[in-house]
């Protein structure tokens, strides 16, 4: 296996045949197998910052040395929404439900920034223009978009096995009364493409003991605007569910074969292991900020500014 094989990250027993870690074989669940239905859409972009970011403790297990990741301020400011969407949905008509969902985002949100975040300079850059935010993109979706929306299920938490020891997992926004749409809230400087995510749900959705016979997906996209600019209108999508669930499907697909190859290549010892997942320094993500596997043993790949 030559020099370069000796430094690979793994852990070996006393005579040099590499081994899993411990702590692997003690487990409740095989490392590397859960997988989240947000991670679905940004796995393309590069699956080693998706390993990276998804099992961070597992593959540091091995012998690794990935960085804590911090949230991203649009992260944060997303997850408030998001905390505030869930809090009102049930409360909407009632006096007052308005002004406690924006207790709620801001105290999620402050929550979220006192643990450390990555500032957007250009848009964010401050918490009270951040909490600003907030409260325009939370009244906007008070009034546009709840009034539209019977919810019968709001945040419920699923799983399913996926096969091979992999589990699926995720927390669908919204299940409407009666259309079976699954709808999820998305928020950000633009909106981008959430096939992959949806159809996870819709598939997580479909498999569960009580199973809803999902008829579409759809997205609710509130526009996070800067402060010297009116806030936007929300935009709600129909995606095609058929396509969703497909994209699904093949990026599940690509994920499970780049952990089970990885687990192959710790056990081995021939290769890489980190090399089992592809990596994209083209990546507009590519950076200290937002990968922890950034410019160090896990994928040396990142040039640092």
């Amino acid at each position: 296996m030559g020099d370069r094989a000796a430094s690979w990250p793994i852990n070996r027993h006393p005579g040099g045949a590499p081994s899993l870690p411990e702590s692997w074989a003690t487990s409740m669940a095989a490392p590397l197998s859960a997988l989240r239905a947000s991670m679905l859409p940004s796995w393309p972009d590069c699956p080693r910052r998706g390993a990276a970011k998804q099992w961070r403790r597992d593959i540091n297990a091995s012998g690794y040395h990935l960085r804590e990741s911090r949230s991203s301020v649009g992260a944060a400011v997303g997850t408030a929404v998001h905390a505030a969407a869930a809090h009102f949905l049930p409360i909407w008509t009632e006096p007052g439900a308005v002004s406690a969902a924006v207790e709620v985002a801001v105290l999620s949100f402050r929550a979220d920034s006192a643990q450390g975040m990555v500032w957007d300079k250009n848009n964010i850059a401050t918490p009270n223009i951040a909490e600003f935010q907030i409260r325009r993109m939370v009244a906007v979706y008070a009034e546009h978009v709840a009034p539209h929306v019977q919810p019968a299920l709001v945040e419920q938490a699923l799983q399913v096995s996926i096969g091979g020891g992999f589990w699926l997992s995720g927390h669908a926004d919204i299940i409407v009364t009666g259309t079976r749409v699954v709808r999820d809230l998305k928020t950000g400087a633009q909106m981008r493409s959430y096939q992959a995510q949806l159809g996870g749900y819709s598939l997580l959705v479909r498999s569960q003991p009580e199973p809803i016979d999902v008829a579409g997906v759809a997205v609710d996209f509130i526009r996070r605007t800067p402060k010297t600019k009116p806030q936007n209108m929300p935009v709600s999508e129909a995606l095609n569910l058929d396509v969703a669930e497909r994209t699904a499907w093949s990026v599940i697909g690509h994920i499970k074969a780049a952990v089970t190859e990885f687990r192959r290549r710790l056990v081995c010892g021939i290769e890489p292991p980190e090399e089992a997942f592809l990596a994209n320094p083209m990546s507009q993500m590519c950076h200290a900020d937002y990968c922890p596997a950034h410019g160090i043993d896990f994928c040396p790949l990142g040039r640092h500014p």
